[in-house]
């Protein structure tokens, strides 16, 4: 009997030779953390002919009881099936059945007011000292850049004189293309960053080299947001989710934010449409 092809060895030829999961791509980390979920259920040595409908919606309720949400489940839904997809196009495996795909309550995305911000900002300088934890965390609420990105960012990426931040890269760097979106400086972080550019070289990070990594930055970050009394729940991330908030709040068009954000699909970005009450109520009255 021929050895059948297996989850780990599906896994791995789809990292491999999947342009989007490579190395390098940006979502070989996603993909890597996805699919460790069903390794974790059935193993790397499970044959990807029996994946099958039942052991999916099984992979599910174990989630559901660690916890997990339907959206991460959904997450670990489609990266299965991106790899018995990917496989079966390579005739290494049979196409995956049509897999359960749960339905996601439409919450609103937990985010911090232009207050708040103004308030851990006060406290990053007046308790701890730390205005380079003042500087990120105002430049990442006015740019809605994700904390990678932030930690990345390099003087060159910045122009002061067209006022835009080009995220993944300058627009020439045509191996960075698909990842580039240029952010308008707001006049709020203009101070910030040319302060932080004017002696800079180039090539010098103009946030990273301050934090070793995100979980020092992050561990900063909680010191500050519990000292102000903010929720748990409201994460570093929160400061992107609240730039894209305030947009929507504000009427910027979904296409446009989209790219603001960076988005890859509009229903993501469309999250954030949910009208505030106030707006709700100005809407009715202009009528």
């Amino acid at each position: 009997m021929a050895k059948q092809f297996t989850w780990g060895e599906a896994v791995d030829e789809t990292l491999r030779t999947r342009p989007t999961w490579r190395p390098g791509s940006g979502g070989t980390k996603s993909a890597t953390i996805n699919c460790g979920h069903f390794t974790q259920f059935r193993g790397l040595s499970f044959p990807c002919n029996k994946i099958n409908i039942a052991i999916m919606e099984d992979l599910g309720v174990e989630l559901q009881d660690a916890g997990k949400s339907d959206a991460t489940i959904n997450r670990v839904t489609s990266a299965v099936r991106t790899v018995l997809n990917h496989c079966s196009r390579r005739e290494l495996c049979n196409p995956p059945p049509k897999f359960t795909v749960r339905g996601e309550d439409e919450v609103r995305l937990s985010c911090f007011s232009k207050a708040n911000v103004d308030t851990m900002i006060r406290a990053s300088i007046e308790i701890w000292d730390r205005e380079d934890l003042a500087d990120i965390i105002d430049v990442a609420a006015y740019t809605g850049m994700r904390q990678g990105e932030l930690l990345k960012i390099k003087a060159r990426d910045i122009d002061l004189r067209t006022g835009l931040i080009h995220v993944g890269g300058r627009p020439d760097q045509r191996t960075k293309a698909r990842n580039y979106r240029a952010i308008p400086i707001h006049e709020r972080i203009s101070r910030t960053l040319h302060k932080r550019l004017e002696y800079a070289n180039p090539n010098v990070r103009v946030f990273g080299d301050q934090w070793n990594n995100k979980d020092h930055l992050y561990a900063a970050f909680v010191k500050v947001r519990k000292y102000s009394g903010f929720d748990d729940s409201l994460v570093f991330h929160s400061l992107r989710h609240s730039f894209a908030t305030w947009h929507a709040e504000a009427g910027t068009p979904m296409r446009t934010l989209m790219y603001l954000m960076g988005h890859k699909r509009i229903e993501t970005t469309l999250r954030y449409a949910h009208p505030s009450d106030q707006a709700s109520v100005q809407a009715m009255s202009a009528i």
